[in-house]
């Protein structure tokens, strides 16, 4: 079955981060109220600097806080700057949370959370 998915970036990317060298987030996909006609199939959070993805985690939970599973986190980008989070494609339609804490190469961290609506 098809879904119409709506995303929608509701308030909060925590970064705890130092502003020298630290890797940012600087964007994530897909962007805010974008009508998707299938769950994509990656949550993606672009940074400005290489993440360290054996040091890296994302943990998806649903509306009521469960845990659920994703496929295994991997880095894109030219610097390895994209971390991707593979998605189920038959998610059920409901609010969903993605928490996430990312170490930079160079050992800084950052967190935050991305909350999206997936449609019926």
């Amino acid at each position: 079955m098809k879904s119409i998915v709506s995303f929608c970036l509701f308030a909060s990317l925590l970064l705890a981060a130092n502003e020298a060298s630290a890797a940012l987030e600087e964007a994530s996909l897909p962007p805010p109220q974008q009508e998707e006609k299938l769950v994509p199939a990656n949550l993606e959070l672009t940074f400005t600097g290489p993440v360290d993805l054996a040091r890296s985690t994302a943990i998806l939970l649903d509306a009521q806080g469960t845990a659920l599973p994703t496929g295994k986190p991997f880095l894109s980008g030219s610097e390895g700057s994209v971390f991707k989070i593979p998605l189920d494609p038959a998610m059920a339609p409901g609010f969903y949370t993605l928490n996430w804490r990312v170490l930079s190469r160079d050992g800084r961290s950052a967190e935050g959370n991305y909350q999206f609506k997936v449609d019926p």
